[in-house]
C-alpha cells in the first residue's frame, strides 16, 4: 500500500480533507453569487429578470380575490426599467410583457375613483408613446380559467402515465430530432417557476469536442450509448436571482424544469436520464468556458436523451413507502416528539421502475 492509499485509511484525517472541500466548494458559492447579484451591476440580461419580477407582482394584485388598487411604486418602477432598457431589449420577451402589463394595469385601475393618480399618469403618459400593436406574446395580466371541472382532469390516466416512465441508458440508432426537442421544452417551460423569472436554460451539446468532454466530466455517464445519444445539460441564470435567501432557488427551479422536460420527452416518446452534476468548481468553470456557457449559468444538471429501443434492461429502483416520504401534523402535534411515521398506514403503492 503506498503513502496515498495510507493516509486514505485514517478515518480522521480523510474527514479533515473532507471538511476542508466543503469549505472550499461554499466559498466559491459565496464568491459567485456576489459577483453576479452585486458586483456585476444591473447588466442587460439582469435587467430583464427585474422586469419580469414585477411584472408577476403585478400580475399576482390583479387576480387578488378582492382585488383593491394596488401596485403604484411597482408600477412606475417598471416604467422606469422599460425606459432604462436599450434598444436589444426592446425585442425581448420580457419588454414585451412589461408593456402589456402596465396596460392591463391601467385598465385595471381606469374607473378606480382611489387610485394613485401620480403613477397613474407616469403610466398612462408611456403608454402612449410606446407602440403596443405588435406585442409578440398573449397579453400580460390576468386570465379567466371556466369550466374547470376536477373531475374532467382525474379521468386522464396520469399515475400511469408516470409509472411508466423510467431512465433509459440505452438508445436506438436514430437520433432525437430538433423538432421533438423544442416541442418537448416548450412544455417544459410551463413549469412553475419563481416569479415568472424563467431562468432556467437547456444547452444540447451536439459538437464532437464538447460532447466528449461533457460525457466525461458528468457523473453517471457509465452504460450511457455514447453514440446513439444527445448529451447537455440544464442550468440557471444567477444574475435572475435577488437577494442571498434566494441563493438556491436556482437549483430548485431547474429540478422543476428538468422533471416536466423528463415527462414532456416521455409523452413524445423519447427515453431520457438525468446525469448528476456533482462535480466541482473547477470542473464547471471548464464546462462553462468550453461550452460556451454565460459566466453567470450554473450547471443543475445533466441529461442524455435518445430514441427509445423495442426492449430495455433497467434497474428496478424500488421506491421507499409513502409512509416512510409523508409527514402530517395533525393540530397540536408539533413539537411532541413524536415519530413522523407513527401510526401511519403502509402504503400499497409499488413503484418498481423509476
Amino acid at each position: 500500500m503506498g503513502v496515498k492509499e495510507r493516509l486514505k485509511s485514517v478515518d480522521s484525517l480523510r474527514r479533515v480533507v473532507k471538511r476542508l472541500k466543503i469549505h472550499r466548494e461554499y466559498l466559491h458559492d459565496a464568491k459567485f453569487m456576489s459577483r453576479h447579484l452585486l458586483d456585476g451591476g444591473r447588466s442587460t440580461s439582469h435587467e430583464q429578470y427585474r422586469i419580469m419580477l414585477v411584472v408577476h407582482s403585478l400580475e399576482k394584485g390583479m387576480a387578488h380575490r378582492s382585488p383593491r388598487s394596488f401596485g403604484a411604486t411597482k408600477a412606475a418602477s417598471l416604467v422606469k426599467l422599460l425606459r432604462a432598457a436599450d434598444y436589444e431589449n426592446h425585442g425581448s420577451t420580457a419588454y414585451a410583457m412589461g408593456v402589456s402589463v402596465l396596460r392591463s394595469w391601467r385598465e385595471f385601475h381606469a374607473e378606480r375613483a382611489d387610485r394613485d393618480l401620480n403613477a397613474y399618469g407616469i403610466v398612462d403618459s408611456f403608454l402612449n408613446e410606446v407602440d403596443t400593436s405588435e406585442l409578440a406574446i398573449s397579453p400580460a395580466g390576468v386570465r379567466a380559467i371556466a369550466d374547470r371541472d376536477p373531475q374532467r382532469w382525474s379521468g386522464l390516466p396520469f399515475a400511469d402515465f408516470v409509472s411508466s416512465r423510467h431512465s433509459t441508458r440505452r438508445y436506438a440508432a436514430t437520433p432525437v430530432s430538433d423538432q421533438v426537442l423544442d416541442e418537448a421544452v416548450g412544455l417544459a417551460m410551463l413549469s412553475p417557476s419563481a416569479c415568472n423569472r424563467q431562468m432556467v436554460r437547456v444547452h444540447m451539446i451536439d459538437d464532437p469536442v464538447g460532447k466528449r468532454l461533457l460525457y466525461n466530466t458528468l457523473h453517471g455517464t457509465g452504460g450511457v450509448d455514447y453514440e446513439n445519444c444527445r448529451i447537455g445539460v440544464v442550468t440557471y441564470d444567477s444574475r435572475s436571482l435577488e437577494f442571498y435567501g434566494e441563493r438556491n432557488q436556482g437549483y430548485l427551479n431547474a429540478g422543476l424544469f428538468a422533471m416536466t422536460l423528463i415527462y414532456a420527452l416521455h409523452w413524445k416518446g423519447v427515453g431520457a436520464c438525468l446525469l448528476q452534476f456533482g462535480n466541482t468548481t473547477a470542473e464547471e468553470r471548464i464546462l462553462v468556458e468550453r461550452l460556451g456557457l454565460a459566466p453567470s449559468e450554473r450547471i443543475a444538471v445533466g441529461l442524455s436523451i435518445g430514441q427509445l429501443e423495442a426492449s430495455d434492461t433497467v434497474p428496478a429502483s424500488v421506491r421507499r413507502t409513502v409512509a416512510e416520504v409523508l409527514r402530517v401534523d395533525a393540530a397540536g402535534s408539533l413539537g411532541q416528539g413524536s415519530s413522523s411515521t407513527d401510526g401511519a398506514a403502509q402504503s400499497s403503492l409499488s413503484i418498481e421502475n423509476r
